[in-house]
């Protein structure tokens, strides 16, 4: 049977709709396993077996045909990239491995077990891969100007695409997308970096938290006000970034401090030098003392 036979590959394809659905995540760079195994028979005698793993668009991974070589025949872009174990193939399962894993290989993958003597299916299962990529930690820079705030927050080398929302955490609110202008860039790879740039009317006690949502991950990555997840906020309006020069009443107010700490000192020296002239005097016995433990409240 002629594995390049497009006539044979579209009619497996045609019968795929009753085939094992299973979705698996991997991610960019690593290795994954594409799970296809037997839900019945658990010894298949492989002189008699034929396996094809490819994609819906008749793109071969991996084939398996009894005393051929069939290296040749994988697609250019899987070669050296997959691999299927004999000793497993024998106990009905076909899995196979997948190394090396781009963003190219988020795809439906069909694995087809055919026996050999009559084309007969023997199983078929289709395995949807969702790869994936870490964002780096977002970082969070903000600018004042006499009226608002501008927030910038990004992120780089993820995939897939991010969703970037913004949180008043004064409230916990989600605050309206609007407000946001996001731009996206990718690289050699396809990962994406992401720049949100986000502007509120100022106000007293600024607390936001910029969020990089990755779906495939199922993963949120959080921090509030500035990098590093070290929490700021913005307490000082923008007309009074630096320190007000004194006044005669900042003056007044100084020297009534340093006077009535002058006072507190000169009262508790006193204090201490009364209890060393009665040391016993505030003592009234055992039946005193168990009542102030009574009355005492503990938290």
């Amino acid at each position: 049977m002629p594995l390049k036979s497009t006539g044979f590959l579209l009619l497996l394809f045609g019968c795929l709709r009753a085939a094992i659905m299973e979705e698996v995540h991997g991610m960019v760079g690593g290795n994954v396993d594409l799970s296809c195994i037997s839900p019945e028979r658990k010894h298949f005698d492989l002189n008699k077996t034929l396996v094809y793993w490819q994609t819906k668009n008749n793109v071969l991974l991996n084939s398996y045909i009894p005393g051929e070589d069939t290296s040749k025949y994988i697609h250019l872009k899987y070669q050296n990239r997959t691999s299927l174990t004999l000793e497993k193939m024998e106990k009905g399962d076909f899995s196979l491995h997948l190394s090396n894993i781009t963003i190219e290989d988020e795809l439906e993958f069909a694995c087809i077990v055919v026996n050999k003597s009559n084309t007969e299916f023997f199983f078929t299962s289709i395995v949807n891969l969702r790869v994936a990529a870490n964002y780096s930690v977002p970082i969070v820079d903000d600018k004042t100007n006499n009226t608002e705030v501008i927030f910038t927050c990004t992120s780089h080398n993820g995939f897939p695409k991010p969703k970037v929302y913004w949180v008043n955490k004064t409230d916990n609110s989600l605050l309206n997308q609007s407000l946001q202008n996001d731009t996206f860039t990718t690289n050699e790879k396809g990962l994406f970096s992401v720049s949100s740039v986000l502007k509120i009317t100022w106000t007293p006690n600024i607390s936001i938290e910029c969020c990089i949502e990755n779906v495939n991950l199922q993963q949120n990555l959080t921090v509030q006000s500035s990098g590093n997840f070290i929490r700021q906020t913005i307490t000082t309006p923008p007309n009074q970034l630096k320190p007000p020069e004194k006044t005669t009443n900042t003056v007044f107010f100084t020297i009534f401090g340093i006077l009535l700490v002058i006072l507190l000192i000169v009262g508790i020296g006193s204090r201490k030098l009364c209890k060393k002239k009665h040391r016993y005097g505030d003592y009234t016995g055992p039946q005193g003392n168990r009542q102030m433990a009574e009355t005492t409240e503990y938290i």
